[in-house]
């Protein structure tokens, strides 16, 4: 790959995403988006719902071309759509297909006789690090992003996981260990508190298999496909998307965990994850966590990363912010090393800074839309291999 290429450096934060830029020539460049793509603006005077609207957006011309403009009530409810047709970067006006019928205007009136003011936005329908880099490089959707290097942290996983809205998961894991889970370790973080709100589990069911390898790698039972058949088929008819594996001893001897994945697959699963490969640690806890994390939240980075990639050129190169303050590509890049990504790379951040400020302890902090990092650096970087984070241990 060519060396002299636009290289970017961008940040998914819940609300806001920052991108840096170098273009071949060593100049750079800043842009600030909203995470969720879109360009808001507001009318103050609305005496009379203009023809003309504009947008204050440093963007070449018809930049703005086949985006939807959305007229939007202080509750978020749409109360008008249409596409842009035209727009002039000199004057930030734009021309919509279709303005606004006499009706749906005394609406939006009577609608903002509290505010005063019209909200509008702008969305083009990528995600907010193309928009950032097609805003820098001012290039309308009509022209595709040329090969460029893309380096990319996202809080994409660690919301999903605060929030509890990753994939359906199941938990497949050996008979009589089913409520492994729901029983944890049995840890009293308020040991006097009367009224115990556990977390919300990440899985919407647990199934067991009939099968058992002992420490010393004896097989005692081996799993009846047709059973896990079975039991697959019917997860899959109650919606379930994702599969987390974890049996007994298998950190060891993973041959049933890749029996049972491999008849998932077949079934039509596409987010299979063993404990073997995810976790091959032999803490069987931490393990099953790890796991149902990984498959919690794959799918989810995974349909995002594939969005941004088939927005990027074949011959861009896409890295990846991990929790280890590394980045990775692609192809290594996993749901379970996303949810500290964002503290790791802040405190990597952090000690290059203090390096060139002569500052060898540090106390960084970083409030976000959805939740706040702090970090501190005593002079060598301390590293975690297993932790809690949203109570679910990951190793």
């Amino acid at each position: 790959m060519e060396t002299c290429l636009w290289q970017f450096w961008i940040d998914v934060g819940g609300t806001f995403t920052d991108c840096q830029a170098v273009d071949p020539q060593g100049n750079s460049y800043e842009i600030k988006e909203l995470s969720s793509g879109t360009v808001k603006s507001q009318l103050r005077d609305v005496s009379k719902i203009p023809n003309r609207w504009f947008v204050d957006s440093d963007a070449g011309d018809d930049f703005w071309v086949g985006a939807t403009f959305r007229i939007v009530a202080w509750d978020g409810i749409t109360q008008f759509e249409s596409t842009v047709q035209r727009y002039d970067s000199e004057s930030g006006e734009i021309w919509l297909q279709e303005l606004p019928s006499q009706s749906t205007v005394a609406q939006i009136l009577n609608s903002c006789e509290s505010t005063n003011s019209i909200r509008y936005e702008l969305d083009l329908e990528i995600p907010a690090p193309i928009l950032a880099i097609r805003r820098l490089l001012r290039l309308p959707l009509s022209s595709p992003i040329p090969p460029c290097r893309v380096h990319l942290g996202t809080t994409r996983g660690t919301n999903a996981l605060l929030t509890r809205t990753g994939a359906a998961t199941a938990l497949v894991t050996t008979k009589g260990l089913g409520d492994l889970l729901e029983i944890g370790d049995q840890a009293r973080p308020s040991l006097f508190e009367l009224n115990i709100q556990k977390s919300k589990s990440l899985t919407v069911v647990c199934v067991e298999i009939d099968e058992r390898i002992l420490a010393d790698g004896t097989v005692e039972r081996s799993p009846c496909e047709t059973e896990v058949r079975d039991l697959l088929i019917e997860l899959k008819s109650k919606g379930i998307t994702s599969i987390a594996i974890c049996l007994l001893h298998s950190y060891r001897y993973p041959q049933h965990e890749k029996l049972v994945g491999d008849i998932a697959g077949s079934l039509g699963f596409s987010n299979v994850h063993l404990s073997s490969e995810v976790a091959p640690l032999i803490k069987m806890l931490s393990r099953a966590e790890t796991t149902v994390l990984d498959a919690y939240l794959n799918p989810v980075l995974g349909d995002y990363l594939d969005e941004i990639e088939n927005c990027l050129s074949n011959d861009s190169h896409l890295q990846l912010m991990t929790s280890a303050g590394g980045l990775v590509e692609r192809q290594f890049f996993s749901g379970k090393d996303s949810v500290l990504s964002g503290p790791a790379g802040g405190i990597v951040g952090a000690v290059r800074a203090g390096e060139q400020l002569g500052a060898s302890r540090l106390l960084t902090f970083d409030m976000g839309g959805t939740s706040s990092d702090v970090g501190r650096y005593d002079g060598k970087l301390e590293l975690e291999y297993e932790t809690c984070k949203s109570d679910i241990r990951i190793m």
